[in-house]
């Protein structure tokens, strides 16, 4: 911006406005007219569409991308969040697993995200009858930060009587 700043500065015919230079309030002006016109781009229409597309390329070719925009998205960003990485029960033979919904397929299939612990970026990807999947309430954050401790302190939040399919068992 400075160098910017400094190009249109010879147009000018005075150096300071109050001591300060017109090149650094320059700089700062333009500073905050590219932010105020991104802005505006990203709240119009086909602005947020390109952003889409954005994010759909990444979601396909930068693996882990889903990942850190779940951990680095803030709460205002909750509901997206969890649309796109539910946290789930996926009842597997004789046990439970807590995992992420991925996405739901057209044969009844749904897509599960694994996660390991005590890295949860990392997992294996698993598809399930969708009777054996079930909606866990918790959030994103809170099944990470129990992966990531190796599920120490996750009994009072996740609990058999948290399952309905034990009471209707």
């Amino acid at each position: 911006m400075r160098t910017m700043a400094e190009k249109l500065h010879m147009f000018l015919p005075w150096d300071s406005v109050a001591g300060m230079p017109i090149v650094d309030l320059m700089a700062v002006l333009i500073l905050i007219s590219c932010c105020f016109i991104a802005g505006l781009v990203a709240r119009s229409g086909w602005g947020r569409a390109l952003q889409k597309r954005i994010d759909d390329l990444l979601l396909q070719f930068v693996p882990g991308y889903a990942w850190i925009k779940g951990m680095t998205s803030n709460v205002s960003k909750e509901e997206e969040v969890a649309a796109m990485l539910k946290p789930v029960w996926i009842r597997l033979d004789d046990q439970y697993q807590v995992g992420f919904e991925v996405e739901r397929c057209e044969d009844g299939l749904v897509a599960i995200f694994l996660p390991g612990a005590p890295d949860p970026r990392t997992g294996t990807l698993s598809y399930v009858e969708s009777d054996r999947v079930e909606g866990l309430a918790l959030s994103f954050s809170e099944v990470s930060r129990n992966f990531r401790r190796l599920g120490l302190g996750s009994a009072a939040k996740i609990s058999r009587s948290k399952i309905s399919i034990y009471a209707s068992a």
